[in-house]
């Protein structure tokens, strides 16, 4: 109210109406002032009574001043109005904690009577100091993508490191490739030079042995030019049939010519074929996202070792020790070779990943299905139940598979090979189908790393499909062999009754 009373004119006391500023520094409406002039003799100010002979002047900055303040009283009005109780028409100043509804005194004698209430001012107070702390993390997170500390910014720093190191060892593979082609260039070309060489020898040698056959001939007919008359004459036709002989004229032959076709035939498929040397095929490639920490990840990624190296990831993609395959299988048969070595501590197996993401989930019996060692003695990993086996394999092989149940019913299996003799020593049947399965190693022996072993490549040709087909008793061969057994059951019962009734 003291501030609609200095924005109100001395004469009406309303909020001024076009107010004019007289020479005195009084304001007034200037309706007001007019009719204060006009029926009074003298132009005084009627708050002063000092005369103001200049006419008055806008008070242009009261103006805007006093139209802001009745917009907003106006607004203001048309709040309270709306926060009026729309049954009992009454000013809403209580919150029903009960029901979490604003209510006039009216509502808190009838329909809520036996509720918990609270007055609106308390419940706006606490809600807002509620809302205030629920936007911190919101306003630290903002604060920190704002100033480089987020955990994006962490992200990207780690992707362009790893851009870095991949890049150097991109440009070293090339490197490599690069240094094999020159070298097997070099061979090629010093190979068809020491070709040319060759053929240049034998056609020099060729040559001065047509010189010294041609020299003694000639030499032979010169002399029988010296000799007397009568032994010349008698001679001439002899004589004369060697001068008319000559040597044939060298071919052009396979024995002369460059073996064109031994040097540019399948050149590049020949150099592919020793490039398989430097270029080795790994059916699995690890995804080092899901190493820990103290788990290492070879530069070409296909070996590991357990040992305790701090890694600057923005995050932790790992609930477990296990470095999974960066592919996964869904269905066919896959096979892989793990070198563990002389390892005596080690764990191989398959497991299902976490949707969308590099992770890998806790080893549990419903998500992973693997074999592992420690010491002499093996473990499946859905038991706690240890075995042995008579040979310890330095190098394993591992099968993924379709399998199918004495239904026909379509699952996986995974089995367990030494490599060297080829002889499966463990099995695992039952692995649920229809979703993709990674391998995934954990080593265990620090000094003795886990790696995949390279398999020779093979050529497919364009448009080339491989089907495995099953076959009716592949697929329900189980079912067959109980139905086989119970038959064979049957007989033997029936057989029996047959021979005590009988006796």
């Amino acid at each position: 109210m003291a501030l609609e009373a200095e924005l109100s004119c001395p004469v009406c006391t309303d909020v001024f109406r076009d107010p004019v500023l007289l020479s005195c520094g009084h304001s007034f409406c200037r309706q007001c002032i007019n009719d204060h002039w006009t029926s009074s003799s003298s132009r005084n100010c009627p708050v002063c009574r000092q005369v103001s002979p200049q006419e008055p002047v806008h008070n242009l900055c009261l103006r805007n001043t006093c139209e802001t303040y009745l917009r907003e009283q106006s607004t203001r009005k048309e709040r309270e109005e709306e926060h009026e109780c729309q049954i009992h028409g009454e000013r809403i100043e209580l919150f029903c904690q009960t029901d979490e509804e604003a209510i006039c005194a009216a509502c808190k004698k009838h329909e809520h009577k036996w509720h918990k209430t609270q007055k609106l001012q308390q419940a706006v107070r606490q809600r807002k100091e509620k809302l205030k702390a629920a936007v911190r993390p919101a306003e630290k997170t903002l604060w920190s993508l704002q100033n480089g500390a987020a955990q994006d910014a962490k992200i990207c720093n780690y992707n362009q490191s790893q851009v870095q190191q991949t890049e150097r060892r991109i440009k070293e593979e090339f490197k490599k490739l690069q240094q094999f082609l020159k070298k097997e260039e070099e061979s090629r070309l010093a190979a068809l030079n020491e070709e040319e060489k060759e053929k240049r020898a034998k056609m020099e040698k060729r040559t001065k042995g047509r010189i010294r056959s041609l020299s003694v001939r000639l030499r032979e007919v010169e002399e029988r030019m010296k000799e007397d008359d009568v032994t010349f004459l008698q001679n001439y036709n002899s004589t004369m049939n060697r001068a008319k002989y000559t040597l044939p004229d060298a071919e052009l032959s396979s024995e002369t010519a460059i073996d064109v076709s031994k040097h540019l035939g399948n050149l590049k498929y020949r150099v592919w074929e020793k490039m398989k040397d430097i270029c080795p095929y790994y059916p699995v490639i690890l995804n080092p996202h899901t190493a820990p920490p103290d788990i290492s990840v070879s530069d070409d990624l296909t070996s590991v070792t357990s040992c305790f190296r701090q890694q600057d990831k923005p995050f932790p993609l790992h609930s477990n020790r296990m470095v999974l395959g960066s592919v996964g299988y869904d269905s066919g048969t896959h096979t892989w070779e793990i070198e563990v070595g002389n390892s005596r501590h080690w764990t191989l197996g398959v497991c299902f990943r976490s949707d969308g993401k590099p992770s890998v989930q806790p080893l549990t019996p419903k998500n992973n299905w693997g074999l592992r060692r420690d010491g002499y003695m093996y473990s499946f990993l859905s038991t706690p139940t240890k075995f042995k086996i008579k040979t310890n394999p330095e190098v394993v092989q591992m099968r993924l598979e379709d399998d199918y149940d004495v239904m026909g019913r379509w699952q996986r299996k995974v089995s367990f090979f030494d490599a060297r003799s080829n002889s499966e020593f463990v099995r695992i049947t039952g692995v649920p189908a229809g979703k993709e399965l990674f391998p995934f190693v954990i080593p265990e022996d620090q000094s003795v790393p886990l790696r995949v072993v390279p398999v020779p490549a093979k050529i497919t040709l364009a448009g080339e499909q491989v089907e495995q087909k099953i076959s009716f008793q592949e697929r329900y061969k189980g079912l067959i062999d109980i139905c086989c057994w119970f038959v064979i059951v049957v007989f033997v019962i029936l057989s029996w009754k047959t021979d005590r009734h009988d006796k």
